[in-house]
């Protein structure tokens, strides 16, 4: 009897191996219809190319120029039509302009968007909250007031109010981010530069710029199913095993592998199999996003 389980077991397995050997493509079937929505950063679609062909889709963008979170929330509709199972949601720039009419008050810029991804959620969609990168004041002020930013401590430390509003959301819904505004940073700390290396006019991103959105996408794509080896939708043993197969060199993930590389360092090892391992034993969580 022992060896009619044992038998059996083996033959499930291998029927698991050979069914993922062959995964056809590297996003679930659940996130094939991707929908980006926000202001002119997005509507450029300047960021969307790599993430097309990394994972064989077509973004549709329904992003307007100009937009803040109020034009977004009542035009939410538009996006919601195209049914998304992803929707890339990216407002806050136009929100904070002080000195503009599209201003909006913080609080309301946060009812905003808790209201578009409570909607997108309910809608079934899963929400990528784009988080937009910093401003260059230099070029900022050549269009804004600076007399009216001063009080605030600038126009950049103004806006840092919407994007930490923006992270909390996302800490509160747990969304996975592409939080530009902390690669930005980061980038122009590396390379001892400022963030106006990486923007054409103080807002919108040059080529360096939108580099790092679409580098951003990519991996924030990946994240919505960390762990996930088989693109089934759970993690489970079978994960667990097929990458530790991986990394002895007995299977390969193919298309799966980003998948699989649950610290993000770009290499799938021994690392990897063994926080999978502690996700499905429930010692461990998911990192979603960067720590």
């Amino acid at each position: 009897m022992k060896r009619f389980r044992f038998s059996s077991l083996l033959l499930a397995l291998s029927v698991l191996f050979s069914v993922c050997a062959v995964c056809p493509s590297a996003l679930t079937s659940r996130d094939k219809k991707i929908v980006a929505f926000g202001d002119s950063i997005t509507a450029s679609g300047a960021w969307f190319s790599d993430a097309e062909k990394a994972f064989g889709i077509s973004v549709v963008n329904k992003a307007v120029g100009g937009w803040n979170s109020a034009d977004g929330r009542a035009a939410f509709a538009s996006a919601l039509a195209q049914k998304p199972d992803v929707l890339l949601l990216s407002f806050g720039m136009n929100d904070a302009a002080l000195d503009m009419a599209k201003y909006v008050p913080l609080e309301t810029y946060r009812a905003n968007l808790r209201d578009m991804i409570e909607r997108a959620t309910a809608a079934g969609a899963r929400v990528v909250l784009v988080i937009e990168n910093p401003i260059g004041e230099t070029d900022y002020y050549t269009r804004h007031d600076r007399a009216v930013f001063e009080p605030h401590g600038g126009a950049n430390a103004f806006y840092l109010q919407y994007v930490l509003a923006a992270r909390e959301l996302a800490a509160e819904y747990g969304l996975v981010t592409a939080d530009l505004y902390r690669i930005f940073t980061e980038t122009a700390e590396m390379t001892k530069g400022t963030v106006d290396g990486l923007l054409a006019d103080g807002v919108h991103p040059n080529a360096r710029g939108y580099a790092l959105y679409a580098s951003a996408l990519v991996d924030a794509l990946y994240r919505l199913d960390l762990g996930d080896a088989n693109g089934d939708g759970r993690v489970n043993a079978v994960d667990y095993m097929l990458v530790k197969r991986d990394v002895l060199g007995t299977f390969s993930l193919g298309e799966r592998t980003g998948y699989a590389d649950v610290n993000r360092d770009g290499a799938v090892n021994a690392v990897d199999y063994m926080l999978v391992k502690r996700a499905v034993l429930g010692t461990y969580a998911l990192p979603r996003n960067p720590a």
